[in-house]
């Protein structure tokens, strides 16, 4: 059984929960990722945050009862990624099968898992790293 270590992503682009919101949005658009592991100083994940979350994010900010200017500077001051971040995620460590992520895939609904070995982030997997395996797995069946 392959392991989660030859599909996934390795090294993954990630974010820092000092990062300001801008910052956020500027690896969201360089990089062609739809989930941000959030690290601190030492490589541990303490968090997640998906492209989905951003949307939510614009929206709090337009139904406070205190319009907002909206200029980046004013969002960078308003949001702290510790704020829009999902904390301890559902991990996936790099040993464990592919069948162990695509199991978790179907229970949660997650489009992707961060794989954390001895507490630190080793890598990424999506579901589109899932499927392919899964799709050749069916057919050599």
């Amino acid at each position: 059984m392959k392991t989660i270590s030859t599909i996934m992503t390795a090294s993954p682009v990630v974010g820092n929960p000092l990062n300001k919101f801008s910052q956020l949005l500027r690896l969201f658009t360089e990089f062609p990722v739809h989930h941000l592991p959030i690290v601190d100083d030492e490589g541990k994940l303490i968090g997640i945050i998906s492209s989905n979350d951003l949307p939510k994010v614009f929206l709090s900010l337009c139904n406070r009862p205190e319009p907002l200017k909206m200029t980046m500077d004013v969002i960078d001051q308003e949001i702290n990624l510790t704020d829009i971040m999902t904390t301890n995620p559902i991990t996936i460590s790099s040993t464990d099968p592919i069948s162990k992520a695509a199991d978790i895939f179907s229970k949660k609904k997650f489009m992707a898992l961060p794989v954390v070995d001895n507490g630190v982030l080793v890598g990424i997997v999506s579901l589109k790293d899932v499927v392919p395996y899964l799709n050749y797995i069916a057919a050599v069946a």
